[in-house]
């Protein structure tokens, strides 16, 4: 529990891509989502461990399996920018 408590206050501290921005997950290039820095780009990877976890599936959070996960749509992206990152997730996060 502590380190979800951790893990929580870190993702608020972190600076958002802008304050007044949302962001349409659903139309997310994949070519947008590799130009975003790497706390940004951690924000999202925390919303997709999030909706890609099945509602009887522990809370807990792996960061070692996050990692492996944005390696995997990185190295998609990078190979099919005009990918919809969501769509390149849906392989990635499926383990």
């Amino acid at each position: 529990m502590k380190s979800l408590v951790l893990a929580m206050l870190a993702l608020l501290a972190a600076k958002p891509v802008s304050a007044a921005e949302a962001i349409d997950v659903s139309k997310l290039s994949c070519k947008q989502f590799t130009e975003y820095n790497n706390d940004n780009r951690g924000l999202i990877m925390m919303w997709f461990e999030g909706y890609y976890t099945e509602e009887d599936e522990p809370a807990t959070i792996d960061f070692g399996k996050m990692a492996g996960h944005l390696a995997q749509i990185l190295i998609e992206c990078e190979a099919n920018p005009d990918k919809s990152v969501l769509e390149v997730s849906e392989d990635a996060m499926d383990d």
